[in-house]
């Protein structure tokens, strides 16, 4: 449906199908429609307003950029598997440590508790785009290696570690670039970063990751829709 509203058969202000109707087309259950169609809605593609249908909103500007909905709990694969683009990662740092008091207090553990320091970089579409530096606990979060890292690290830890990904605290923020963002993100002297600062939490309330990601300011952008 995302796709047949970026490509034009769905305008701005069109009405769409009923979801019976839809399910039918894509040989999916009602349950399935009505999630898809959630999703559409918290990305600002269309708009369900009661009794009257669902609606397509105006165009998405910008689709080389990839949209993280507000409201989204997600790795950046299974976003950019949504966006239809390649996400692939380049390991710069990955090593264990003892962790700070800073960081054990995000993370909920004890000072020089070992954990791991990961620093991706991760491109879409083999162009630079995110540089992410998570710390996560070894003991919480055992088993990662460089696999695991060159893939997607919420993957490993909902099926392989069966843990439950729930929640998360994002703060959101514009800052100026520095050396090192600059020699991977391709970014002059003069060009901010979007960084997001991020405590993820599993469904038992336990954080299991604390990270930075540092965006290039003009391939990331940040959605929010909202509804009176």
């Amino acid at each position: 449906m995302k796709h047949e509203i970026e490509t034009g058969k769905y305008k701005a202000n069109d009405k769409l199908p009923d979801g019976n109707t839809i399910g039918k087309a894509f040989g999916a259950s009602r349950m399935t429609v009505n999630k898809a169609l959630n999703l559409l809605v918290q990305e600002g593609y269309i708009r369900r307003n009661r009794g009257q249908g669902t609606f397509v909103l105006g165009q998405i500007e910008g689709k080389r950029k990839l949209i993280i909905p507000e409201n989204k709990l997600t790795g950046l694969t299974k976003i950019s598997n949504l966006s239809h683009v390649k996400v692939s990662s380049r390991i710069l740092t990955f090593k264990p440590e003892f962790a700070s008091e800073k960081i054990a207090d995000y993370l909920g553990i004890r000072a020089q508790d070992l954990v791991y320091n990961i620093l991706r970089l991760r491109m879409i579409d083999d162009k630079p785009y995110v540089l992410e530096r998570t710390y996560m606990s070894t003991n919480l979060i055992p088993g990662i290696t460089e696999e695991v890292l060159m893939g997607s690290v919420y993957n490993y830890i909902e099926q392989e570690l069966k843990l439950k990904i729930a929640s998360a605290n994002k703060k959101l923020r514009a800052s100026i670039s520095n050396d090192e963002d600059q020699k991977y993100l391709h970014l002059k002297p003069t060009e901010p970063v979007f960084e997001v600062e991020e405590i993820a939490y599993l469904d038992d309330g336990r954080p299991f990751e604390y990270s930075i990601s540092r965006h290039r300011y003009d391939l990331f952008e940040f959605s929010s829709y909202a509804l009176r």
